[in-house]
């Protein structure tokens, strides 16, 4: 697997610590939110528009993970969520997708989450927060709400397609999904995050 980068999310204590970041309910954190914050759009949204999105609707379909790379924009959106109050995770993935790469800094405490189903894009819609407890509530999860295992995800991957051969369609999301492995950066690690 590939060393994509970094997502900063809004942090919610709902026993889910993967990369879904849509913000659509109170119980998902949401991914960039600096971008919706009244004096922050102007700092930040640029940024993002056009090296973390990357107008990903251009590119082809598992060619670019939707993830920061760049120590100093993270290191800005972090001082301004802290300025602001907000509580906030920094996670590392890393997907089999190529691009973009990161060399993380030797000194980073990475905190194993698990392994997730979502979304390219920067929202990272995930499939395992969203359709497990719904559609497939027999599957266990790790105490972070994800697969411990790429064994696991790839038996939920197997389930999954023959759900999708077998019932209407858009009975699940159908999407750009990718298989992510998901760390959180501890903060107090002392590394130059």
């Amino acid at each position: 697997m590939y060393v994509n980068g970094y997502i900063i999310q809004k942090y919610v204590d709902n026993g889910y610590k993967g990369v879904d970041g849509s913000g659509f309910s109170a119980n998902t954190g949401e991914n960039w939110y600096l971008n919706n914050v009244e004096g922050y759009t102007e700092e930040f949204e640029p940024y993002y528009d056009k090296e973390i999105c990357k107008e990903d609707w251009l590119f082809d379909p598992h060619t670019y993970v939707g993830v920061c790379t760049d120590y100093e924009y993270i290191k800005k959106y972090i001082s301004a969520s802290e300025k602001l109050g907000i509580r906030y995770r920094v996670l590392l993935v890393m997907t089999d997708i190529p691009r973009p790469v990161v060399e993380p800094d030797p000194a980073m405490e990475l905190k194993f989450m698990g392994f997730d189903y979502a979304y390219e894009a920067p929202d990272n819609y995930s499939a395992v927060y969203n359709e497990i407890p719904y559609v497939f509530p027999d599957i266990k999860l790790n105490e972070n709400g994800l697969f411990e295992t790429r064994e696991e995800m790839d038996a939920y991957l197997a389930l999954r397609e023959e759900f999708v051969k077998t019932h209407p369609p858009y009975t699940l999301e159908d999407g750009d999904f990718t298989v992510f492995k998901v760390y959180e950066v501890v903060q107090s690690s002392g590394c130059t995050i």
